[in-house]
């Protein structure tokens, strides 16, 4: 059973890609699994596929999984605003639930852990994050 979610004011929706935040993004499309992508990213991966073939992609795709430290340590920030990111949607998704009647066992099946870890996780959203 699947429903439409419309965003509420404190929702923030970013380009999974380059991470740019939706007022700063002209379009944000999203995709399967909460994943989101701005125009600019589509356009410039259209444009990668157009100018690449399958050496290069896996040239890439070797570059991305055993990147140099530099790169990884550019990377770090990007991924650690996801994670929360995606925290925070998890949180959200689970308390719109709550509100809405959901069983907690109901939630735990459907996001595949236990009733104690989301719980966890809902403790844990109430603590100021320390950077």
């Amino acid at each position: 059973m699947s429903s439409v979610h419309s965003p509420t004011p404190e929702t923030v929706v970013q380009c999974s890609f380059c991470a740019k935040s939706e007022p700063a993004a002209q379009r944000l499309v999203a995709g399967p699994g909460g994943v989101f992508i701005c125009d600019e990213c589509v356009e410039s991966s259209a444009k990668l596929i157009a100018q690449s073939g399958p050496e290069e992609s896996a040239q890439s795709r070797a570059a991305y999984f055993d990147p140099t430290i530099e790169v990884a340590m550019a990377r770090l920030g990007g991924l650690v605003r996801r994670a929360d990111l995606v925290e925070d949607q998890i949180v959200n998704a689970v308390r719109r639930l709550r509100e809405q009647g959901s069983d907690w066992t109901l939630i735990a099946a459907a996001a595949g852990v236990s009733i104690e870890y989301l719980q966890e996780r809902l403790d844990r959203s109430k603590q100021p994050r320390s950077y």
